[in-house]
């Protein structure tokens, strides 16, 4: 089992395309939000199963603001992170993970990557595809490890 996991796109599909060309096969694709109709235009060319959340900007979708899903053995709590307020802090999202029973929460929202563990919940940001703060990242999950298994990998 493969996934990745990226956020904030808004509106570079060709650079979600590369991405996508460059990191080879995969079972599954999450989109943390802010860009989930960026989707549409992939996703004939994506062979594997993909799962969105609704950002701040997904004005007209009906997606979930969050979800949880179990992935490589771990449970994750996925959202785009603004109705958790995690611009000024990811303790409110933390709590909200560990209260759902997730070992992880991944989110978007502020388009810089970060990787952080707050009280036994680890909370990971991709960072933005579209307008990265930082280098252009995008997060691979794959189940050899459980946690170890999570690696941030640099896009063009």
């Amino acid at each position: 089992m493969r996934a990745i996991v990226l956020s904030d796109t808004h509106g570079s599909k060709n650079r979600l395309l590369n991405i996508l060309t460059d990191a080879g096969d995969f079972d599954v694709l999450i989109h943390l939000g802010d860009g989930t109709g960026d989707l549409d235009a992939v996703r004939p060319l994506v062979n594997a199963d993909i799962i969105a959340v609704k950002g701040n900007n997904d004005i007209f979708t009906g997606l979930p603001e969050s979800r949880i899903i179990e992935l490589c053995g771990l449970r994750i709590y996925c959202c785009h992170g603004h109705t958790a307020d995690v611009r000024s802090s990811r303790a409110r999202l933390a709590h909200i993970a560990k209260e759902a029973g997730c070992d992880i929460a991944l989110y978007g929202h502020t388009h810089i990557a970060a990787d952080e563990t707050i009280n036994g919940v680890r909370c990971i940001n991709p960072g933005s595809v579209g307008y990265p703060v930082g280098k252009r990242m995008y997060i691979e999950i794959s189940d050899d490890g459980g946690c170890a298994g999570i690696r941030f990998v640099e896009a063009e």
